[in-house]
């Protein structure tokens, strides 16, 4: 059976404002430079060596930037509005027999407090991660487990490092470019598709053959 994987972050919340929102509250709080307002979409086309450059973040800072971050967000998250039209296109999959799962860093209570809120609860699978940048590994623990064909899995992620670990182990991957990286930065990681909007993620999905 088909099978389609999401990234919690960036692909069914939209993140990236929110990161923007957080990393300025700690910019202020560190002398770090803030991110302008007309800034932020660029961002997205940069790497992180590039973003820490541009900031003055010192890249080995970035990890404690980036769970500072996490921390503010983890509180926020039972809230937030989902990425509009995903609820909608999640029930449209789940009543055409795919089979759904999202893979996520965040806590389990804080994302089933979100998925409630926002009543989207078709998932068979929930993929926990303990860190954010193992991707390959949980990947690879999710095909294990869950027993799904690599062949018949497809990876939908909104970060270049995304798409580059499901290449790692085989798997086809979707770009989201509505979420942390731009369409242009997820397109060097080969991806199936990039998606600008939802409704182009709904179209591709629905059209998408997989292998027999």
């Amino acid at each position: 059976m088909a099978c389609v994987l999401l990234n919690f972050n960036g692909v069914l919340v939209q993140t990236r404002p929110l990161a923007v929102k957080y990393y300025n509250e700690i910019a202020g709080e560190k002398g770090y430079r803030p991110i302008a307002p007309d800034e932020a979409e660029s961002l997205g086309g940069l790497s992180i060596r590039e973003r820490c450059r541009l900031l003055g973040v010192p890249l080995h800072r970035m990890p404690l930037v980036g769970m500072a971050i996490k921390r503010r967000y983890q509180a926020d998250l039972p809230t937030l509005p989902a990425v509009p039209g995903m609820p909608e296109l999640l029930a449209e999959l789940k009543s055409r027999g795919y089979k759904l799962g999202f893979l996520t860093s965040n806590g389990k209570e804080a994302t089933r407090a979100f998925l409630r809120h926002n009543r989207m609860e078709p998932f068979d699978y929930e993929l926990y991660a303990a860190h954010p940048f193992s991707k390959s590994r949980d990947l690879a623990r999710f095909v294990k487990s869950s027993g799904t064909d690599r062949a018949r899995l497809l990876y939908v992620g909104d970060e270049r490092r995304d798409l580059a670990a499901g290449n790692r182990i085989g798997i086809a991957s979707v770009g989201a470019a509505w979420g942390y990286d731009s369409a242009g930065l997820l397109r060097e990681s080969d991806p199936v598709f990039v998606a600008e909007r939802p409704e182009q993620l709904r179209a591709f999905l629905l059209d998408y053959r997989f292998p027999c």
